[in-house]
């Protein structure tokens, strides 16, 4: 009988350095991990996280979850009771066939930025841990890593107009819940830091110290960070490479816009100042570095942008007079 383990949930947009995380806390006897589960999003209620399309009709299976849902005596409570078991057994499970005996199971999925109340709601009691990370740093980790430097932001219109904003509303209501994180003042094999989020688990050092190297942590699965969380040179503020992805004026222009658009306040709440990330930004140099490119590239992304906004406009007019909502790809 597999051992009853805690679920502790990392949520962070993509690039924001929560394989690396992942990989410095797996090093504890306690914890034990996979690459990235996602099996949770299939189990939160329709709407909640998952905006695409699917082969069966979207609109029918919520329309179908919703009313199950409603024929519930307890509603959204009976729902959440059932999943959680399902998916603490699945947890279990998983660290059972890593040898056992840990008390902790690190679900490390960054689709789940999408939805970060429904896993919260679903486990009220498991800890959080929200890993920031400089925007304009993960728009030009998105680029170098998954299109060799070519413009590729309109993929990830999700993560960055969906996705951040649901993410530190959380954190803003769930002050007492989450243990909130900088990227850039991470560092692997940095103990102090990492004592922070062991504290936070209740584990006490003492009873097991961190173990080994990172790069020996074995991360079950095909998907997560390409680069597997490796890149133990964790960037300042200040880093210039970031910075070698926005020399065109096409991408600072974007990028003024990005930050304006995500606001003084926001980034406040991640542990950023718009002023200083602007004074970073205009300290880029170049003109013509993928400019031809992006001019073809770019108006993908601001039509993606608009359908999006359209679609999520056209769901909360019918979510308030009950109807189904509209599949979004």
């Amino acid at each position: 009988m597999p051992m009853p383990v805690t679920p502790v949930f990392i949520l962070s947009l993509p690039r924001s350095g929560s394989t690396m995380l992942q990989r410095e806390l797996a090093r504890h006897p306690e914890i034990a991990t996979v690459s990235e589960p996602w099996f949770l999003l299939g189990l939160l209620p329709p709407g909640d996280a998952d905006l695409s399309g699917s082969t069966y009709g979207r609109r029918v299976y919520r329309q179908a979850v919703e009313d199950m849902i409603a024929a519930l005596p307890g509603g959204r409570d009976d729902w959440h009771a059932v999943m959680r078991s399902a998916a603490s057994d699945l947890y279990e499970r998983l660290a059972e066939a890593q040898g056992g005996g840990a008390r902790y199971f690190i679900d490390k999925t960054p689709r789940y930025a999408l939805a970060p109340e429904a896993v919260h709601a679903m486990f009220p009691d498991a800890p959080l841990i929200v890993l920031w990370r400089n925007p304009l740093a993960i728009a030009a980790s998105m680029m170098s890593t998954y299109s060799s430097g070519r413009w590729n932001l309109y993929r990830f219109v999700q993560d960055f107009e969906i996705a951040l904003p649901r993410l530190v509303a959380f954190v803003e209501r769930n002050p007492g819940s989450v243990l909130a994180l900088r990227y850039e003042d991470l560092r692997p094999g940095s103990e102090p830091d990492l004592s922070r989020i062991l504290e936070h688990l209740g584990l006490d050092e003492a009873d097991g110290a961190l173990i080994g190297n990172a790069a020996n942590v074995a991360l079950a699965g095909r998907l997560g960070d390409p680069t597997g969380g490796l890149n133990h040179t964790v960037p300042s503020l200040g880093d210039d490479r970031w910075k070698a992805q926005f020399r065109n004026p096409l991408r600072r222009a974007w990028a003024r816009r990005f930050l304006r658009r995500i606001g003084a306040e926001r980034l406040s709440v991640m542990g950023y100042d718009l002023n200083e990330l602007e004074a970073e930004l205009a300290s880029c140099r170049g003109f013509a570095r993928n400019l031809i490119m992006d001019l073809l590239l770019m108006p993908r992304g601001i039509f993606r942008r608009l359908f999006l906004t359209t679609m999520l406009r056209a769901q909360f007019l019918r979510l308030r007079h009950r109807q189904p909502l509209v599949d979004v790809e």
